[in-house]
């Protein structure tokens, strides 16, 4: 059980949370389906750890964004990888499950926390020679599932997590195919690479 210091801490870390939370979706930095699933959340929170957690993702939400430019590459760069997202609550799953797919425009960021998020990617979705997706799973999973015929690259880190790629796909590809490389980590979460089935 938890000392009665403690818990009144934890209430009033809550109570702060909630107000964060409350003055980000005024400012439409989240949807109200997030806002509202979070809200729960926290409501129902009974220990430091979960806190510490929920005030991460808080955190994120309230950030100011800069504007940031696209990444460029050349056949010898290597890609660049961004650290941060201006799209970031677009692209991210809380406690939920969000399905992608689309063009990807290059250093895009799907983010899954405690939720998982399902990434479609065609061939017609890619840069002509190499696109970067950034890919970060804290307490959630994501899934990248691709087309026949697009080389993967995984770079990302597993902490405690995993990350993977079917060995489908490498047998699939060829030279001149369009290149997706993967970034990002998979924090007590989870990221695999997968091949799309239509």
């Amino acid at each position: 059980m938890m000392p009665l210091a403690l818990k009144e801490i934890v209430e009033e870390r809550k109570e702060k949370a909630i107000e964060s939370l409350s003055d980000s979706y005024a400012k439409n930095r989240l949807p109200l389906e997030e806002y509202e699933r979070l809200a729960e959340y926290i409501h129902k929170i009974e220990s430091e750890r979960e806190m510490v957690v929920v005030e991460k993702i808080v955190a994120e939400y309230s950030r100011e964004e800069e504007p940031r430019k696209p990444a460029q590459y050349d056949d010898d760069d290597e890609p660049e990888y961004f650290h941060g997202n201006p799209n970031m609550a677009s692209n991210m799953s809380v406690l939920s499950t969000r399905v992608f797919s689309g063009p990807i425009k290059p250093g895009s960021q799907f983010v899954s926390i405690l939720g998982s998020g399902q990434i479609k990617v065609r061939k017609s979705d890619l840069e002509k020679k190499r696109t970067v997706l950034n890919v970060v799973s804290i307490l959630g999973d994501n899934t990248v599932f691709v087309e026949s015929g697009i080389r993967v690259s995984n770079r990302t880190i597993p902490i405690l997590g995993s990350s993977e790629v079917s060995s489908k796909i490498g047998k699939q590809t060829r030279e001149g195919d369009p290149e997706l490389v993967i970034s990002g980590m998979a924090l007590l979460g989870n990221i695999s690479v997968r091949l799309l089935k239509d």
